[in-house]
């Protein structure tokens, strides 16, 4: 089971990467290109603020073209591969109705916590993009990642509303407490930043479908392989 489970993982989060990476070379690639144009070219204010950005242009930064691009490929992979272990590990508990379509299903979820939540307080930002304190924001958004599977899981496989009801509040608490306030100035146009926050969460919507699809489809497939090893 174990050796089904990664295996799985490992062919649908490559397949997912592959397709996901190519998608996003055409729509939010090109978009991030742009706004690295809008940061180059902002002026400096001050002695300190010069030298924070000579420093941090002297950081390695992958080639532009296929280098990029690869690295790109690489970081989709083992985002892929995490999500459909964590999918996988939630279809083990689904056997007798694992399809294609429940794929899709958990994926969804996975969509909506790992994705739309935090996008509800935190929308995917643009380089430059005005933003609030990075360890704050990764700090609000695993926070809400964590209350928003949970929430999700008590309103699905709760039976009574003793189980139902702490989901719908474990799904509002992050967002009643709120994201962390913006700290820094954006650099970039106000519609360049909402066209790559509507790509971006498309694009997220699609990964996660195409994670779920591949996650069932493959476990399913090897699943029945090895049953017909066993009957042989």
């Amino acid at each position: 089971m174990v050796f089904r489970i990664f295996a799985a993982a490992l062919a649908a989060g490559l397949l997912s990467a592959i397709l996901i990476t190519a998608l996003q070379s055409v729509t939010i690639i090109p978009l991030i290109h742009e706004a690295e144009t809008f940061e180059v070219a902002a002026p400096t204010h001050d002695h300190t603020a010069t030298t924070e950005h000579d420093h941090s242009e002297s950081e390695w930064m992958p080639a532009e073209g296929m280098e990029r691009m690869l690295y790109t490929l690489l970081a989709n992979f083992g985002a892929a591969v995490g999500f459909s272990l964590l999918l996988i590990a939630g279809l083990t508990f689904d056997l007798p109705s694992l399809s294609a379509r429940r794929g899709v299903l958990w994926g969804l979820a996975g969509f909506g916590v790992f994705t739309i939540s935090p996008a509800l307080g935190l929308p995917p930002g643009i380089p430059g993009l005005a933003a609030p304190d990075e360890q704050a924001a990764q700090l609000w958004w695993l926070a809400t990642v964590v209350l928003s599977a949970a929430g999700l899981g008590c309103l699905v496989f709760g039976k009574t509303i003793a189980f139902k009801a702490p989901g719908l509040v474990l799904l509002a608490l992050p967002h009643l407490w709120g994201a962390p306030p913006v700290i820094s100035e954006s650099l970039v146009p106000a519609y360049m930043a909402a066209r790559f926050s509507a790509m971006s969460i498309v694009l997220g919507g699609v990964f996660w479908v195409l994670i779920g699809t591949f996650s069932s489809l493959i476990f399913a497939r090897l699943g029945e392989a090895s049953g017909s090893n066993q009957d042989t």
